[in-house]
């Protein structure tokens, strides 16, 4: 079976392993599919098989295994080549690609395709008892992560920050969540008016129906009157069909209504007659119809203002109000800007970092967009560091008020050479930044990359870098 799985030359035990994994074996050959499944099985491992690329697949949809070990040369696409398009179909699980002696090309190829890392045959059992035993590490790891920020997101409602003011907000929204009464929410653009309003949502009674936003300036008065309420077919020109409206996709929901300040004066007497009645008529109807609907509106104006005014109807108002919650502009909440942008980074560019200087002007900075500019900004950074750091140049060239000087912080991704070059420029970028980070670490640099030490190795030698 040497063709197989070459013999264990140290005669090392092989045997038992507690961090056991569900691996599925892709390989067409009935040799290695009996003798390498019972050998990670023997290993701790619960093994599928799959023989050909149409079983693979089945079988990673249907079991959701740890990792894949997949050889590229499977039919019906014998063309290895043809089968690195197989690579992503078994994201996010690492796939481990199985080649021969003289496929080095072939393996990189695979890596650039996003394989964890590859194992010659014939297969040296300790080789390949490494190589598994990390994927599945690395799978359960990023498993670990997800569902850390799935906690995260839910601990939080999305609300996050750990200044007074949104602890106070946060336990607002606990409160009032379960109750069906109605809530406006003011705040400045970009605050997070319909965060809070999502929030709401899903910590009512209400949270298995849809969360059903609308917004309440970007419509005439007669487009919004058809998209809440709905229209009959012939009601005006292009009705060529019934068209049930957002009010009746949001029975027993949640109805948001994001900017009702702006909300045209004759639709304002019409949502009225709905929130006291409960009913509605859809456009061109005579018919009413009933709806049992939450309602949350927000506006960054001034609506007590607008009401003195008269631009607002003051009936409405308190139909809406039932109660007022407040979205702070972050300069109201400073403590919370480097935590939402370091949040915002590791979501955007999980291999980026923020650079001391460049949390220092994150924290200084005016952001008067709020937690939608920050965000915007955190991320454009991030996308242009890579794996890198993100220092303050790039932050203020991301920010769009960056001097000549800072420009140059991102001058290399003005990339004007044919693609194969601007690629090779930028992986030589990351892994000089990787190395640079980890000190030559080059274990640590590959973790920093997402990729094997394997493959790191490879990497440097294609690029030069040794």
């Amino acid at each position: 079976m040497d063709d197989v799985l070459h013999p264990n030359p140290a005669g090392r035990s092989m045997t038992g392993t507690s961090e056991g994994g569900h691996v599925l074996l892709a390989d067409d050959e009935p040799a290695f599919q009996r003798v390498g499944g019972a050998w990670l099985r023997n290993l701790g491992h619960q093994v599928t098989l799959a023989g050909d690329a149409e079983a693979a697949m089945a079988a990673f949809a249907r079991t959701n295994p740890d990792i894949v070990l997949l050889d590229l040369s499977m039919p019906p696409r014998m063309d290895p080549v043809a089968g690195l398009d197989l690579i992503p179909a078994f994201a996010p699980a690492p796939v481990i690609v199985l080649t021969g002696h003289a496929d080095h090309d072939l393996a990189l190829q695979a890596m650039d395709r996003g394989a964890w890392d590859f194992v010659a045959k014939p297969i040296e059992p300790d080789m390949l008892r490494v190589v598994v035993a990390r994927a599945v590490r690395k799978a359960r790891l990023d498993a670990e992560l997800a569902e850390l920020r799935r906690r995260e997101d839910t601990d939080d409602l999305g609300l996050i920050g750990r200044s007074m003011v949104m602890q106070r907000l946060r336990e607002m929204v606990r409160r009032l969540g379960p109750t069906g009464i109605g809530v406006v929410v003011l705040g400045p653009t970009g605050s997070g008016k319909e965060l809070v309003a999502r929030a709401l949502h899903v910590t009512s009674p209400r949270a298995l129906g849809p969360f059903v936003p609308v917004h309440c300036g970007a419509l005439s008065a007669e487009l919004l009157e058809s998209e809440l309420f709905g229209h009959l077919r012939g009601s005006f020109t292009g009705a060529h069909r019934d068209q049930p409206g957002l009010i009746e996709t949001a029975h027993r929901s949640t109805l948001f209504l994001d900017e009702v300040g702006e909300m045209p004066a004759p639709m304002q007497v019409k949502l009225l007659r709905f929130l006291q009645e409960g009913t509605f008529v859809p456009v061109g109807g005579r018919t009413q119809q009933r709806a049992d609907v939450r309602v949350v509106a927000a506006t960054h104006r001034d609506l007590e203002a607008m009401v003195t005014s008269g631009t607002f109807r003051e009936d409405l108002f308190y139909r809406l109000k039932g109660v007022v919650l407040r979205t702070p502009p972050l300069a109201e909440r400073r403590d919370d800007v480097p935590l939402l942008a370091t949040l915002f980074l590791r979501r955007a560019a999980p291999l980026a970092r923020l650079a001391p200087d460049a949390l220092a002007l994150i924290a200084t900075r005016e952001w008067p967009g709020n937690v939608r500019e920050l965000r915007s900004v955190v991320e454009v950074a991030g996308a242009l560091a890579g794996s890198g750091q993100v220092d303050a140049g790039l932050l203020r060239f991301a920010a769009g008020d960056a001097e000549p000087d800072d420009a140059a912080a991102v001058s290399a991704f003005s990339y004007a050479g044919a693609l194969d070059a601007a690629i090779a420029e930028l992986e030589t970028r990351m892994l000089r930044d990787a190395l640079t980070a980890s000190g030559g670490n080059q274990s640590e640099a590959a973790r920093r990359l997402g990729i094997s030490r394997v493959g790191l190795i490879k990497k440097l030698g294609r690029l030069g870098l040794r």
